[in-house]
């Protein structure tokens, strides 16, 4: 009697550590982060190394239009984000990989920062300082650069 009831409860426990896995490691929408009441401003980060010099160049999109807010917001509909284990345990925002190229995203409504989003073109982002994952950040970036320029 009492070793079916310990497989029981064993049971259970492991199917309530696997829903809790389930749900932190689910799909986050991007669209959460942004919406029409807020300003958006972006800065476009390049660097890397030429004829052995490194470089860094910004572009800086502050006065972006109404449409192009609005093509923004959906952009960030047709995209989701994932939790790691980092994002549990470092609390800094430090992207792990970099890359050769980064997004800063900044959502303001009236003159406080509500949102921030750092994308990186290997996938690592940093959402209000805290790190995760997207999928086809490359794709990301070109779309969200095709939008502003």
């Amino acid at each position: 009697m009492k070793k079916a009831r310990y497989k029981a409860v064993v049971i259970v426990i492991i199917i309530l550590f696997l829903a809790a896995v389930f749900v932190y490691f689910r799909p986050l929408r991007m669209s959460d982060l942004v919406n029409d009441e807020q300003e958006i401003l972006l800065t476009q980060i390049s660097m890397g190394v030429q004829n052995g010099e490194p470089y860094m160049d910004s572009e800086s999109y502050n006065d972006l239009t109404k449409e192009q807010e609005q093509s923004i917001i959906n952009l960030f509909q047709q995209y989701t984000y994932r939790r790691t284990l980092s994002t549990f345990l470092i609390s800094d925002g430090t992207l792990s990989e970099t890359g050769d190229q980064l997004i800063d995203i900044f959502m303001y409504e009236g003159s406080e920062l509500v949102c921030s989003v750092i994308v990186s073109n290997t996938g690592s982002i940093s959402v209000n300082d805290r790190p995760y994952v997207l999928e086809n950040p490359s794709r990301f970036i070109e779309e969200l650069l095709q939008i502003v320029e």
